[in-house]
């Protein structure tokens, strides 16, 4: 005869398990889209300043603004 122990909440804790992966995962999702809009907006930032420097390389030497 076996003896067989049935514990009380097992199932829930099985469903919770399953919740706090699948919550990790949306979470991973998150962080990584977060991730891809900052390398967007310091792209966005380099062009900007790149396209302000030499604006104002142009504003100091008038001779560039007539040659560029």
């Amino acid at each position: 005869m076996a003896n067989y122990v049935t514990l009380m909440g097992a199932e829930e804790v099985r469903s919770a398990a399953n919740t706090m992966m699948s919550a990790a995962s949306e979470m991973r999702g998150a962080a990584s889209s977060i991730d891809n809009a900052l390398e967007r907006h310091q792209r966005f930032l380099d062009d900007w300043l790149s396209r302000f420097e030499t604006a104002m390389d142009r504003l100091q030497d008038p001779e560039a603004k007539s040659n560029g």
